[in-house]
């Protein structure tokens, strides 16, 4: 189930000091998928934390399998991890909402012709995490190119102020 006052207490011991436990879900064979007030845990094999500003997209499948697409450390590349849910409960709405929330901005940059950039701002801890993300036929280790797009997001930044 996911609520909070029938955590039992193998799913409390879990929850790292300092982060307020929102919903849970048994995982099938074996472990918990966690969501706190500041990350979402998932047993693949080992506890794995990842921030709500790391998680790319989640989704659900009808069998409750849940996807998770993002990154374990900042300096990363997108990877996907996934688990089998025995029962979800609130936890898909939980991770909807926290993964939703922590998107300040969202802005797509034209850079060359038809083809640009995804720029995103994310609430993490105190202040925000930009990531920049090009388009598939563009070279992101190209230095013009990410001059380019260091100067459109300096725009957009002074634009909204942040």
């Amino acid at each position: 189930m996911g609520l909070l006052r029938r955590a039992p207490a193998d799913v409390r011991s879990l929850v790292p000091e300092g982060e307020r436990l929102l919903s849970w879900a048994r995982v099938q064979p074996a472990g918990f998928a966690i969501a706190t007030d500041a990350a979402l845990y998932l047993p693949v094999p080992e506890m794995l934390r990842l921030g709500w500003d790391l998680i790319v997209k989640a989704t659900f499948s009808d069998a409750a399998v849940l996807i998770v697409e993002g990154r374990a450390d900042p300096r990363a590349r997108d990877r996907a991890w996934r688990v089998m849910l025995a029962d979800p409960g609130s936890l898909p709405t939980v991770i909807y909402e926290r993964v939703t929330s922590s998107v300040v901005v969202s802005e797509r940059l034209p850079l060359r012709g038809e083809l640009g950039a995804r720029v995103v701002a994310r609430r993490a801890g105190e202040g925000l995490r930009w990531t920049v993300t090009f388009d598939a036929g563009l070279d992101p280790l190209d230095p013009a190119l990410r001059a380019e797009a260091d100067a459109a997001l300096a725009e957009l930044r002074s634009t909204l102020g942040v």
